[in-house]
């Protein structure tokens, strides 16, 4: 009995192993997203939005058959249950971080479209945004193949200053807004822009923290 225990075990850790590989992938990816839609946003070209695009394609079929192979792992104890459903909670927020990003290209097109200029003052602002957001998706895939506590601990540091980031470049915007020195219009597609960084941040944030937790 306990060595078909074993054998079990072995077996769940190998599936593990090989998830936490595709949760990982799945990181790089988002982060192929993101940087495909910096780079289309600061070089005006809608053919690289349409490379983000079919990435996250690839991001959420990944996060169909990751489930898929979750739910039909075999589950020995208690233990194993609650790390598949880590995992699953895992796997879902780095997918809702990538549905974040969809939502950006959709609104990076309208400026493309409609030809809208930032201040440069803005377009320093997002790009130091989609820095910040990078570092956290890169070290996120890190982490989860690694399970190192300094990556860890870097994500929520960045979490804390991205926050921090967004709120104050909110705040500014707002009040450029008020005086009349930016429309409504880029007003609306700047914030949409800087609050889906956040967004995408915490949802990684949380998926570290879950992850870790196990």
């Amino acid at each position: 009995k306990n060595r078909k225990k074993g054998f079990i075990m072995a077996i769940i850790n190998d599936d593990v192993k090989a998830i936490r590989e595709r949760i990982s992938s799945m990181c790089s990816n988002a982060e192929s997203v993101l940087n495909l839609c910096m780079s289309g946003f600061l070089k005006y070209k809608a053919e690289l939005l349409d490379d983000a695009q079919r990435i996250s394609k690839s991001v959420h079929d990944e996060e169909n058959e990751i489930l898929g192979v979750l739910s039909s792992m075999k589950k020995s104890d208690e233990a194993d249950k609650a790390l598949i459903k880590s995992l699953s909670v895992v796997t879902g927020h780095i997918e809702l971080s990538t549905d974040i990003m969809d939502n950006m290209i959709r609104h990076i097109r309208v400026i493309l479209n409609e030809k809208i200029l930032f201040s440069d003052k803005a377009v320093k602002e997002v790009t130091q945004l989609f820095k910040e957001t990078l570092d956290v998706l890169k070290t996120a895939g890190d982490a989860i193949v690694t399970k190192n506590e300094v990556l860890r601990k870097h994500i929520l540091d960045k979490y804390e200053s991205v926050s921090k980031l967004v709120s104050e470049y909110s705040e500014e915007h707002e009040e450029r807004l008020v005086m009349g020195i930016c429309t409504p219009r880029n007003a609306s597609l700047y914030l949409n822009i800087v609050d889906s960084q956040l967004k995408v941040v915490t949802h990684i944030k949380q998926a570290i923290e879950r992850y870790f937790s196990q």
